[in-house]
C-alpha cells in the first residue's frame, strides 16, 4: 500500500509541475512541448529517488509509465483527439518513463558522489 501511496504521490507531483510548465509556456505544438514533460519527469524521478533510493529507479520507471498511458488515454481515447500533425508532438507523454528514470538515477548518482 505504501508503494502505491508513493508512485501516486509521484505521479502528481510529475502532473503539477508538468501543468505549470505548461501554462508558463503557453503550450506550444512544436517540440517545444516536450520541455515541460522532462521538467516534469526529472522532478517525478527525484521524488521517487527522495522515498528510497534503492527502490527510486524502479518506482520512477513505474510511475512513468502509468502517468504516460493516463495521459495518452485521456487525450486519445476519452478526448478522442486524433494523432494528426507531428507524431512527435501528439506522442509527447510517451516521454514521461525515461524523464522518470533519468531524474531518479540522477539523484541516486548525486546522493552516491555527494556522500565520497
Amino acid at each position: 500500500m505504501l508503494s502505491f501511496l508513493r508512485t501516486m504521490i509521484a505521479m502528481m507531483v510529475g502532473g503539477f509541475v508538468w501543468v505549470l510548465m505548461s501554462n508558463a509556456l503557453g503550450q506550444p505544438a512544436t517540440v517545444m512541448a516536450l520541455l515541460p514533460v522532462w521538467v516534469a519527469g526529472l522532478a517525478g524521478g527525484v521524488v521517487c529517488a527522495l522515498y528510497s533510493p534503492r527502490q527510486g529507479i524502479a518506482m520512477a520507471a513505474v510511475s512513468g509509465l502509468l502517468l504516460a498511458l493516463l495521459f495518452l488515454w485521456f487525450r486519445h481515447v476519452y478526448l478522442a483527439l486524433p494523432i494528426a500533425g507531428g507524431t512527435l508532438v501528439a506522442l509527447w507523454p510517451l516521454w514521461f518513463p525515461p524523464a522518470y528514470y533519468v531524474g531518479a538515477y540522477a539523484y541516486v548518482l548525486f546522493l552516491l558522489r555527494s556522500r565520497r
